[in-house]
Protein backbone atom coordinates (compact mmCIF):
# COMPACT_ATOMS: atom_id res chain seq x y z
CA UNK A 1 0.00 0.00 0.00
CA UNK A 2 2.95 2.18 0.72
CA UNK A 3 4.71 1.35 -2.40
CA UNK A 4 1.66 2.45 -4.04
CA UNK A 5 1.41 5.96 -2.86
CA UNK A 6 4.68 6.32 -3.16
CA UNK A 7 4.83 5.35 -6.87
CA UNK A 8 1.23 7.74 -7.33
CA UNK A 9 3.20 11.03 -5.62
CA UNK A 10 6.01 10.13 -7.86
CA UNK A 11 4.03 10.24 -11.02
CA UNK A 12 1.88 13.46 -9.80
CA UNK A 13 5.43 14.95 -9.51
CA UNK A 14 6.91 14.22 -12.98
CA UNK A 15 3.59 15.33 -14.48
CA UNK A 16 3.61 18.51 -12.36
CA UNK A 17 7.34 18.92 -13.56
CA UNK A 18 6.46 18.32 -17.09
CA UNK A 19 3.59 21.07 -17.09
CA UNK A 20 5.86 22.89 -15.82
CA UNK A 21 8.42 22.82 -18.63
CA UNK A 22 5.74 22.92 -21.30
CA UNK A 23 4.15 26.31 -19.71
CA UNK A 24 7.68 27.79 -20.18
CA UNK A 25 8.62 26.61 -23.93
CA UNK A 26 4.87 27.47 -24.57
CA UNK A 27 5.15 30.21 -27.58
CA UNK A 28 3.01 33.39 -26.46
CA UNK A 29 -0.24 34.06 -27.98
CA UNK A 30 1.35 37.32 -29.47
CA UNK A 31 3.82 35.21 -31.19
CA UNK A 32 1.31 32.65 -32.49
CA UNK A 33 -0.79 35.42 -33.50
CA UNK A 34 2.32 36.51 -35.82
CA UNK A 35 2.82 33.43 -37.05
CA UNK A 36 -1.48 32.80 -38.16
CA UNK A 37 -0.77 35.81 -39.67
CA UNK A 38 1.91 35.39 -41.41
CA UNK A 39 0.37 31.82 -42.26
CA UNK A 40 -2.68 33.96 -43.98
CA UNK A 41 -0.62 36.80 -45.83
CA UNK A 42 1.33 33.73 -47.55
CA UNK A 43 -2.07 31.86 -48.98
CA UNK A 44 -3.33 35.42 -49.84
CA UNK A 45 0.04 36.32 -51.86
CA UNK A 46 0.39 33.07 -53.70
CA UNK A 47 -3.20 32.79 -54.68
CA UNK A 48 -3.01 36.17 -56.58
CA UNK A 49 0.02 35.65 -58.06
CA UNK A 50 -0.91 32.54 -59.06
CA UNK A 51 -4.24 34.32 -60.73
CA UNK A 52 -1.53 36.72 -61.90
CA UNK A 53 0.99 34.55 -63.89
CA UNK A 54 -1.55 32.27 -65.34
CA UNK A 55 -3.57 35.05 -66.80
CA UNK A 56 -0.27 35.38 -68.50
CA UNK A 57 0.51 32.17 -69.39
CA UNK A 58 -2.55 32.05 -70.93
CA UNK A 59 -1.24 33.83 -73.71
CA UNK A 60 1.88 32.36 -74.34
CA UNK A 61 0.92 28.87 -74.22
CA UNK A 62 -2.64 29.11 -74.83
CA UNK A 63 -4.56 28.33 -78.44
CA UNK A 64 -4.24 31.46 -80.16
CA UNK A 65 -0.30 31.60 -78.90
CA UNK A 66 2.61 32.45 -81.37
CA UNK A 67 5.98 30.92 -81.19
CA UNK A 68 8.82 32.01 -79.50
CA UNK A 69 6.30 35.11 -77.72
CA UNK A 70 6.52 36.62 -74.87
CA UNK A 71 4.64 38.36 -72.49
CA UNK A 72 4.83 41.07 -69.69
CA UNK A 73 4.19 40.25 -66.57
CA UNK A 74 3.97 42.68 -63.72
CA UNK A 75 3.20 41.28 -60.03
CA UNK A 76 1.86 43.57 -58.01
CA UNK A 77 3.44 45.86 -59.82
CA UNK A 78 6.66 45.31 -58.67
CA UNK A 79 8.64 46.14 -62.00
CA UNK A 80 8.11 44.31 -65.56
CA UNK A 81 9.00 40.89 -65.90
CA UNK A 82 9.50 39.25 -69.96
CA UNK A 83 7.76 35.96 -69.19
CA UNK A 84 8.92 32.94 -72.06
CA UNK A 85 7.18 29.89 -71.73
CA UNK A 86 9.72 28.12 -69.68
CA UNK A 87 10.13 30.73 -67.16
CA UNK A 88 6.40 30.92 -66.04
CA UNK A 89 6.58 27.32 -66.02
CA UNK A 90 9.11 27.84 -63.35
CA UNK A 91 7.17 30.86 -62.05
CA UNK A 92 4.20 28.50 -61.36
CA UNK A 93 5.77 25.31 -60.01
CA UNK A 94 7.07 28.01 -57.44
CA UNK A 95 3.72 29.05 -56.42
CA UNK A 96 2.50 26.36 -56.23
CA UNK A 97 4.67 24.46 -54.48
CA UNK A 98 4.18 27.04 -52.00
CA UNK A 99 0.25 27.01 -51.99
CA UNK A 100 1.00 22.73 -50.70
CA UNK A 101 3.85 24.12 -48.32
CA UNK A 102 0.85 26.52 -46.59
CA UNK A 103 -1.63 23.54 -46.93
CA UNK A 104 1.10 21.05 -44.40
CA UNK A 105 2.22 23.91 -42.25
CA UNK A 106 -1.24 25.68 -41.57
CA UNK A 107 -3.08 22.57 -41.21
CA UNK A 108 -0.35 21.27 -38.51
CA UNK A 109 -0.22 25.20 -36.86
CA UNK A 110 -3.78 24.66 -36.22
CA UNK A 111 -3.71 21.42 -34.67
CA UNK A 112 -1.07 22.17 -32.32
CA UNK A 113 -2.20 25.08 -31.58
CA UNK A 114 -5.87 23.65 -30.46
CA UNK A 115 -4.02 21.30 -28.70
CA UNK A 116 -2.23 23.79 -26.77
CA UNK A 117 1.19 22.32 -27.77
CA UNK A 118 2.51 24.94 -29.67
CA UNK A 119 5.83 25.34 -28.64
CA UNK A 120 8.31 28.21 -29.32
CA UNK A 121 11.37 25.70 -30.52
CA UNK A 122 9.15 24.94 -33.79
CA UNK A 123 9.48 29.03 -35.06
CA UNK A 124 11.71 28.26 -37.72
CA UNK A 125 10.31 24.65 -38.99
CA UNK A 126 6.91 26.95 -39.84
CA UNK A 127 9.33 29.79 -40.76
CA UNK A 128 11.44 27.53 -43.34
CA UNK A 129 8.75 24.95 -44.39
CA UNK A 130 7.53 27.29 -47.51
CA UNK A 131 11.05 27.57 -48.67
CA UNK A 132 11.66 23.62 -48.41
CA UNK A 133 8.68 22.83 -50.24
CA UNK A 134 9.56 25.32 -53.18
CA UNK A 135 13.00 24.35 -53.32
CA UNK A 136 12.28 20.48 -53.39
CA UNK A 137 9.46 21.07 -55.84
CA UNK A 138 12.24 22.93 -57.97
CA UNK A 139 14.43 20.31 -58.01
CA UNK A 140 11.77 17.86 -58.73
CA UNK A 141 10.50 19.70 -62.24
CA UNK A 142 14.11 20.15 -63.08
CA UNK A 143 14.48 16.13 -62.96
CA UNK A 144 10.99 16.38 -64.73
CA UNK A 145 11.94 18.18 -67.61
CA UNK A 146 15.95 17.45 -67.64
CA UNK A 147 15.45 13.97 -67.48
CA UNK A 148 11.89 12.02 -68.55
CA UNK A 149 10.60 14.49 -70.94
CA UNK A 150 14.19 15.77 -72.24
CA UNK A 151 13.79 17.12 -76.02
CA UNK A 152 10.03 15.61 -75.57
CA UNK A 153 8.41 19.53 -75.32
CA UNK A 154 9.71 23.17 -75.02
CA UNK A 155 7.40 25.72 -72.56
CA UNK A 156 4.90 25.80 -74.95
CA UNK A 157 3.90 22.51 -75.21
CA UNK A 158 4.22 21.34 -71.74
CA UNK A 159 0.80 20.96 -69.52
CA UNK A 160 1.18 23.50 -66.84
CA UNK A 161 -1.47 21.98 -65.10
CA UNK A 162 0.27 18.74 -64.19
CA UNK A 163 3.37 20.15 -63.03
CA UNK A 164 1.25 22.80 -61.23
CA UNK A 165 -0.09 19.70 -59.22
CA UNK A 166 3.42 17.76 -58.95
CA UNK A 167 4.66 21.18 -57.05
CA UNK A 168 1.64 21.33 -54.94
CA UNK A 169 2.12 17.74 -54.06
CA UNK A 170 6.26 18.53 -53.11
CA UNK A 171 4.99 21.06 -50.91
CA UNK A 172 2.43 19.78 -49.12
CA UNK A 173 4.51 16.25 -48.46
CA UNK A 174 7.65 17.61 -48.86
CA UNK A 175 8.96 16.01 -45.44
CA UNK A 176 7.54 12.45 -46.56
CA UNK A 177 9.06 12.83 -49.98
CA UNK A 178 13.01 14.23 -48.59
CA UNK A 179 12.73 10.97 -46.17
CA UNK A 180 12.60 8.33 -49.11
CA UNK A 181 14.67 10.32 -51.40
CA UNK A 182 17.23 10.12 -48.32
CA UNK A 183 16.19 6.37 -48.19
CA UNK A 184 16.53 5.95 -51.87
CA UNK A 185 19.96 7.52 -52.01
CA UNK A 186 21.30 6.09 -48.87
CA UNK A 187 20.77 2.48 -50.74
CA UNK A 188 22.23 3.69 -53.96
CA UNK A 189 25.13 5.82 -52.59
CA UNK A 190 26.04 3.02 -49.78
CA UNK A 191 29.15 2.93 -48.15
CA UNK A 192 31.48 0.69 -46.66
CA UNK A 193 32.05 2.32 -43.35
CA UNK A 194 29.90 4.59 -41.62
CA UNK A 195 30.63 8.32 -41.39
CA UNK A 196 28.41 9.83 -38.72
CA UNK A 197 29.70 7.70 -36.22
CA UNK A 198 32.74 10.31 -36.56
CA UNK A 199 30.31 13.59 -36.08
CA UNK A 200 29.85 14.14 -32.54
CA UNK A 201 26.81 16.51 -31.27
CA UNK A 202 24.49 14.72 -33.97
CA UNK A 203 20.43 15.37 -33.46
CA UNK A 204 19.59 11.94 -32.53
CA UNK A 205 21.94 11.65 -29.57
CA UNK A 206 20.42 13.13 -26.07
CA UNK A 207 21.66 13.78 -22.89
CA UNK A 208 20.26 12.35 -19.68
CA UNK A 209 18.86 16.03 -18.57
CA UNK A 210 17.17 16.12 -21.79
CA UNK A 211 15.89 12.40 -21.52
CA UNK A 212 14.60 13.67 -17.92
CA UNK A 213 12.99 16.72 -18.93
CA UNK A 214 10.86 14.39 -21.76
CA UNK A 215 10.36 10.75 -21.92
CA UNK A 216 7.86 11.05 -24.78
CA UNK A 217 9.32 14.07 -26.88
CA UNK A 218 6.78 15.42 -28.90
CA UNK A 219 6.22 14.51 -32.71
CA UNK A 220 7.36 16.76 -35.55
CA UNK A 221 4.57 19.00 -36.99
Amino acid sequence: MTESFSNAARETQYEDAEDAQASIRALSPWATAVIGLLLGGQVSLFSLALLSIWSVMDKIIGPAAVEKQTETWSPFGLGHWHITPDVGLLIIVMICSGLGSFVHAATSFASYVGNRRMYASWIWWYLLRTGIGMALALLVYLLLRGGLFAGEMDGRAANPYGFAGIAGLCGLFSKQATDKLREVFDTILSTRGDGDSKRFDKLGETSGHDRFQSSNPGESP
